[in-house]
């Protein structure tokens, strides 16, 4: 047998919410690995995308599943799953009820 010298993966994510409704942080244009507009599933983050985008394949808005993350930190996990991020960082607006 093969051992692979991979760390555990972490509990699967729960699913983000849908809707047309923001409801992230963070918003920002990405180009996606495969070029679709798709949202990458990381542990620390809830993320969806939205296929309007000026500059790259699709936008993301996120929201951090522990308080003491922040845009540095959703860069970077975006980067190890093959998004490359354009541009600043946007506060994500809300919705208003």
């Amino acid at each position: 047998m093969t051992r692979l010298p991979f760390a555990p993966l972490p509990p699967f994510p729960q699913p983000t919410p849908r809707g047309p409704e923001v409801f992230g942080t963070l918003m920002l244009e990405v180009i996606t690995p495969d070029g679709a507009v798709t949202a990458p599933l990381l542990a620390d983050w809830e993320v969806r995308a939205w296929p309007v985008a000026r500059l790259g394949d699709a936008t993301l808005e996120a929201r951090p599943r522990r308080p003491n993350l922040d845009a540095a930190d959703l860069d970077r996990d975006l980067r190890r799953a093959g998004y490359t991020p354009l541009g600043p960082w946007r506060a994500g607006r809300r919705s208003a009820p």
